[in-house]
């Protein structure tokens, strides 16, 4: 597991995990199968109670955003920026859209396929969100695109996560972006986190992107519109620790330690 980002199997554990819940945010079997099979010490993310539900609330509230895309667009083309080994595909059923997409850098479609397979429906495409290539190979279909991005664009800066959104407004006549922004009081801190603080340091990434007021984003580009965003405190259903919950009732505290859930729209 050496050549494999550890953020990857950080969310792997987290749902797998998810499944020995009595109430579960979500299930995911195929995550259960996965992490069974890997040669990888999980055990020192056991205290990550609040990260291991974060990953849930947020992939819980993806998921529900991609099946509502589906079922308002059946002929959608739907991509997965930085797919790493999530089973979002299997979790919707498989649905029969034209096309599903989920890419990854090389490793990390390698390790993919030892797990899933591609379809007539599903292809893996080993190359940066960065590569404009994939974006040729999405527009070939002229379809209603869902772009997802999740876990990923925290790792980048302001300007790379600014320039990737210039390039799809200047690349697509329409498009919906679903993606996370981490809490802006994390970016800079890491170490601090109960999971990346866990990893060896010089594995461990860095936080550096996120923005104070999600609204802001649309000043990138005209075609840039802020849909929709998620506080994800509001959906944990009593799993962030005690004293967390309270705190986000103070204003301060809600909007620069919550993680959100964002969908903006390219139009």
């Amino acid at each position: 597991m050496n050549k494999i980002p550890e953020t990857m199997l950080i969310t792997l554990w987290a749902k797998a995990t998810e499944n020995k819940q009595a109430a579960p945010l979500l299930r995911d079997e195929k995550a259960g199968e996965i992490i069974s099979k890997i040669d990888y010490d999980f055990s020192k993310f056991k205290k990550a109670k609040f990260s291991q539900a974060g990953v849930c609330v947020r992939a819980k509230l993806i998921d529900e955003e991609t099946r509502a895309f589906i079922k308002a667009h059946p002929d959608a083309i739907v991509v997965q920026l930085g797919a790493g080994l999530d089973a979002r595909y299997e979790r919707l059923g498989c649905p029969k859209i034209t096309h599903w997409y989920d890419l990854d850098l090389p490793e990390g479609i390698a390790l993919r396929h030892q797990f899933f397979d591609e379809t007539d429906r599903r292809t893996f495409l080993a190359m940066s969100l960065f590569d404009p290539a994939w974006i040729s190979v999405v527009k070939e279909h002229n379809k209603p695109t869902l772009l997802i991005v999740e876990g990923v664009l925290m790792y980048f800066t302001q300007e790379e996560v600014k320039g990737f959104m210039k390039s799809l407004c200047e690349t697509f006549a329409q498009a919906t972006v679903l993606f996370d922004m981490l809490a802006y009081a994390l970016v800079g801190h890491s170490k601090r986190h109960d999971t990346l603080g866990a990893m060896e340091e010089n594995k461990r990434p860095e936080f550096q992107w996120s923005e104070k007021e999600t609204i802001s984003m649309e000043k990138w580009h005209p075609k840039l519109h802020l849909d929709k965003e998620y506080f994800m405190s509001d959906y944990d259903q009593g799993r962030f620790p005690f004293v967390f919950r309270m705190l986000y009732k103070i204003p301060y505290f809600y909007t620069r330690f919550n993680q959100r859930v964002v969908r903006v729209s390219i139009a």
